[in-house]
């Protein structure tokens, strides 16, 4: 259940619950899109008839939240319903609840089991806990690339590199992910509208977060004509027009005039209450994130073309000179999409 909420919740995290009676399943919920209704509230909303949930059990992969904020309470509603357990996979960590709600819930006579679902459902909670506590949002990349890893010609011609069913996994990778960052240079070389483009998913298109220094691009640009969703720019420019980025939200980082902080930008992501980010950036964007050990995973798709050495390469100087400085990465998993290949690489 949980996983069918991730990349749609923030800044909640995606919670899965499933509500038994009498070893029979009255509903199941999730954590609807924006956070709200909370997954607890959305199974109990299933049932019609409330009196059947007297007596009853509730899974929850996540300790059940015991203040208000967008939403009140989860707790209230488990006990005005008169449920006799609540089993939980992890307690949260978010110092807004750490275990308070089971504290709360003891209080009141129910029964509260801590029981492990997994390492799924422990990832999908480590992921928020992360972002929450350590500003250390979940970060993945995105490579297109020919076999021998170019992901553009020296012209940076670059449409398509990948086949079709390559590029409707990464329209779905949009999808499970809270944001996306991209850095000026895709903007301006490929005019993207970087939403999800699969039937029925379109609403799941995320938010944007774009680098651009020196505030050089053309506002006229695909990503600045989006609805329904935010569009951050990183800049460090001293004087703004601000009349000019009306639909647009501006965040100045405090650094050198002419290079933005990678790290001050994950963390800025993270405390606006983005837990997962999708990096479709360039080389460089690609490489100034892996310098500062800031990848979590990479799905790089691999096409069956070469471009050869005058080509722009995925990533570029990592001025690696010993082979104890070579970033280590582990191979999840490689599957064959037509004639590409998707390789998944966690942290070594």
């Amino acid at each position: 259940m949980a996983e069918r909420s991730v990349g749609l919740t923030a800044p909640n995290p995606p919670v899965g619950v499933i509500i038994v009676k009498d070893g029979r399943i009255l509903s199941r919920g999730w954590t609807q899109e924006g956070g709200s209704p909370h997954a607890e509230i959305h199974a109990i909303n299933q049932v019609r008839n409330k009196s059947l949930l007297k007596g009853s059990t509730i899974y929850s992969t996540l300790e059940p939240c015991s203040h208000r904020g967008k939403n009140p309470p989860c707790i209230d509603s488990i006990i005005k319903y008169k449920f006799k357990d609540v089993v939980i996979s992890q307690k949260d960590k978010n110092p807004l609840v750490s275990g308070e709600g089971i504290k709360r819930l003891k209080g009141k006579g129910i029964k509260v089991i801590q029981r492990n679902f997994g390492n799924n459902i422990n990832k999908l909670n480590n992921i928020f806990f992360n972002s929450v506590n350590k500003n250390k949002p979940y970060v993945c990349l995105k490579i297109a690339s020919t076999a021998d890893g170019k992901i553009a010609t020296k012209t940076k011609e670059s449409q398509w590199i990948t086949g079709k069913q390559s590029r409707m996994m990464g329209h779905y990778l949009r999808s499970k992910n809270d944001c996306i960052l991209v850095g000026r240079g895709t903007v301006e070389k490929d005019n993207p509208s970087m939403n999800c483009r699969i039937a029925g998913l379109d609403h799941t298109s995320p938010d944007i977060f774009i680098l651009d220094t020196k505030l050089n691009l053309n506002l006229n640009s695909n990503i600045f004509k989006l609805k329904g969703r935010k569009v951050f720019i990183f800049h460090n420019c001293s004087k703004v027009h601000k009349k000019q980025y009306k639909n647009i939200k501006l965040i100045k980082l405090n650094n050198s005039f002419d290079t933005l902080d990678i790290n001050k930008v994950i963390t800025a992501i993270s405390k606006k209450g983005y837990h997962r980010i999708l990096v479709e950036g360039g080389s460089e964007l690609s490489t100034s994130l892996l310098k500062c050990n800031l990848i979590d995973k990479i799905y790089w798709f691999r096409a069956s073309k070469v471009i050869g050495n005058e080509g722009i390469g995925a990533i570029s100087n990592l001025n690696i000179k010993k082979m104890s400085l070579v970033k280590n990465l582990k191979l999840e998993n490689s599957t064959r999409l037509e004639d590409d290949i998707l390789d998944i690489y966690s942290r070594g």
